[in-house]
């Protein structure tokens, strides 16, 4: 009996909330194993439950994740340990807000589709040269920005013949004429997710005028 009391012990401290715990390896699993056998109890039957503490535990935990900057990797151990505090019914509707907001951060982190490889070199080249009617078009892929510059010679959107470029990337689509310093065209719909899509962007209306801030 005194063993099993020793291993019970050891047990029941392993599983204990860690209301000092960090962003380490070690504290995540030691938060998830505390509420993952208890998630679906009321927080009045959980022994050692300090819904508060354990609230701003992990705001603590998130605010060092965040602070590290490494969105480019998805810790799915801390995943997991959002999602299983989500899922319980512990928190109030603003701190459980607050921990959905987390999870879809971390959710996001690290797999993120590549939307460039959707764009290949002779579709997108082939499109704005139909689109615009233009002579040439020089593409670049700029991999670290995400970003891809269609410059163009010769072409029409229906203003004259004139040489411009259209820009993609994750904030939007534009198309700037070289004849007009500091004006470009801004798309407003949904951004396109193939060549196919963005010849369809490049033969609408739905553009919007816009002017640097220094003209």
């Amino acid at each position: 009996l005194k063993g099993n009391a020793k291993v019970a012990g050891r047990k029941d401290r392993a599983m204990a909330f860690n209301y000092d715990a960090d962003y380490s390896q070690a504290s995540v699993i030691a938060l998830f194993d505390a509420i993952a056998p208890h998630w679906a109890k009321k927080s009045d039957d959980v022994p050692g439950l300090q819904s508060e503490r354990l609230f701003a535990t992990l705001k603590k935990v998130y605010e060092e994740w965040h602070a590290l900057g490494d969105f480019e990797t998805l810790d799915r151990q801390f995943q997991a340990l959002l999602a299983t505090a989500a899922a319980t019914s512990w928190f109030t509707k603003e701190q459980l807000e607050k921990v959905d907001t987390w999870l879809n951060e971390v959710a996001d982190c690290g797999e993120s589709e590549d939307w460039m490889q959707h764009f290949p070199e002779e579709d997108l080249r082939a499109v704005v040269l139909e689109k615009l009617r233009a002579r040439e078009v020089e593409i670049t892929f700029d991999n670290v920005a995400k970003a891809i510059s269609m410059e163009y010679v010769g072409g029409n959107f229906g203003t004259g013949r004139h040489d411009g470029s259209i820009h993609l990337d994750d904030d939007g689509l534009s198309i700037t004429d070289s004849r007009t310093a500091g004006k470009s065209l801004v798309w407003l719909g949904d951004l396109p997710e193939d060549p196919q899509q963005l010849g369809k962007c490049l033969a609408s209306k739905n553009w919007d005028e816009h002017w640097d801030e220094e003209y």
